[in-house]
């Protein structure tokens, strides 16, 4: 009886492992996809002034400084301002891109931001991978 419980633990263990390494790429390749339409539609550069920044602290498996600075910069005689978030400190001038027809529309630096949540996908998909191998170890009869 124990041995049909270990294997359908590992059954269950490996089908969540596969489900989620597979949304783990599906929402890594659609981050990337929006980034790169931002690359298309953000044409316009120019160079952005750090005029505030604040640093804060996330915890992954190790601390990690994040910092979020505010830039200024000009297009065409207008002053805009724009936000970024960061695991490196920025220096007093980035690249700001935005976008030629509406230029309060920008991100900042040299690569558009890949938002996504890949890294969640790929950490539940390491611990049903880590379960399903205990419990193939339990069917296999090591415990």
């Amino acid at each position: 009886m124990r041995r049909l419980i270990y294997l359908l633990l590992a059954l269950i263990s490996a089908g969540v492992f596969v489900y989620y390494a597979w949304a783990g790429v599906q929402e890594w390749n659609r981050g990337g996809a929006a980034a790169d339409a931002l690359e298309e539609v953000y044409t316009g550069e120019t160079k952005g002034k750090k005029i505030a920044q604040e640093r804060y602290i996330k915890y992954y498996i190790k601390r990690v400084s994040y910092y979020r600075a505010t830039f200024v910069y000009e297009v065409d005689g207008v002053t805009y301002q724009a936000k970024t978030d960061t695991g490196m400190e920025p220096w007093n001038e980035e690249e700001v891109h935005y976008d030629p027809a509406n230029p309060a529309k920008s991100y900042v630096g040299q690569y558009a931001p890949q938002d996504d949540d890949s890294g969640t996908c790929f950490g539940v998909a390491v611990v049903a991978l880590v379960i399903a191998i205990v419990c193939a170890a339990g069917v296999c009869g090591y415990f």
